[in-house]
């Protein structure tokens, strides 16, 4: 198998980039096998990219990788990690942003639209859109970034209600992982063309939606 080492070969150059954030050079051994199973992952699969691969990419020997991970599940989540970690460094800064709760949800939407449009890597997960990973090592991929996602939701709930403009007798866990499930039916009719209304038009009835049952009520 040949090897794509745009992310290895080079330490002076930047690991990629993926949506609004951009990953500086890998300079730890675990960094560096991440970095090279990453490319390997996203050009050819999570079945056919070997442990051999991976450590050729990262110019290392498989004890050093099995020194950090256990296995190639163990590897290919690290990635996934990794990669979610520049989406959620993104979303935060919305999530604490001046908006309101509902504006800010919006943007959320918006930008997981874009991400997961461009990460191919988190969305075959996430959606199964492509052949990369399938299985238990896609089932659990997809419990790490609804989980990530989900707590985003909770924190921008409770940092709402703090504020006063989400209403304070809220149940913040729930509220989180019905905004998930309408907030990735938007997502998934993006990603997939599916649209039964245009884009805009969904995100405004969304943003409307939810500014209803958010916001504190008078009286």
């Amino acid at each position: 198998m040949s090897q794509s080492s745009s992310t290895s070969g080079d330490p002076g150059s930047p690991l990629h980039e993926v949506g609004d954030v951009t990953e500086a050079s890998p300079s730890t051994p675990d960094q560096r096998l991440i970095a090279a199973a990453e490319a390997q992952f996203r050009r050819f699969g999570y079945k056919r990219t070997t442990i051999d691969d991976i450590t050729a990419g990262a110019g290392t020997g498989k004890g050093s990788l099995y020194l950090h991970f256990p296995s190639k599940q163990a590897v290919y989540l690290a990635v996934v990690e990794a990669s979610l970690e520049r989406f959620v460094e993104a979303a935060s800064r919305l999530v604490d942003g001046p908006d309101p709760v509902p504006t800010r949800l919006r943007s959320l939407v918006e930008l997981t639209i874009r991400h997961y449009g461009e990460d191919e890597l988190l969305s075959a997960s996430l959606f199964g859109r492509s052949g990369l990973v399938e299985g238990e090592v896609a089932r659990v991929a997809a419990d790490v970034q609804r989980e990530r996602i989900r707590s985003l939701l909770r924190e921008l709930l409770v940092i709402g209600q703090r504020e006063g403009s989400v209403r304070a007798n809220i149940d913040v866990d729930a509220a989180a992982a019905v905004l998930f499930e309408l907030g990735w039916a938007v997502v998934r009719s993006a990603l997939e063309g599916d649209h039964p209304i245009p884009l805009d038009r969904a995100l405004k009835t969304l943003n409307e939606l939810v500014g209803l049952g958010l916001l504190p009520r008078n009286g």
